[in-house]
């Protein structure tokens, strides 16, 4: 199986877990390979593993 290609540390980013339609917004971690979401209450990570899809965010 071929691994998925993860954005650069630090990027900002839109991602769709691979269980929902929602798209979120966040960063990528990429020492603990997490996706962070910063638009939420409290602190959410999503595992790499959990991603079906991300793209960079347009930032302006």
């Amino acid at each position: 199986m071929e691994e998925k290609k993860l954005p650069e540390d630090g990027a900002q980013i839109r991602f769709r877990r691979v269980d929902e339609e929602e798209w979120r917004e966040g960063e990528f971690d990429q020492q603990n390979r997490l996706f962070i979401e910063i638009y939420s209450p409290e602190l959410v990570t999503h595992n790499s593993s959990d991603i079906e899809e991300w793209i960079h965010r347009d930032i302006g």
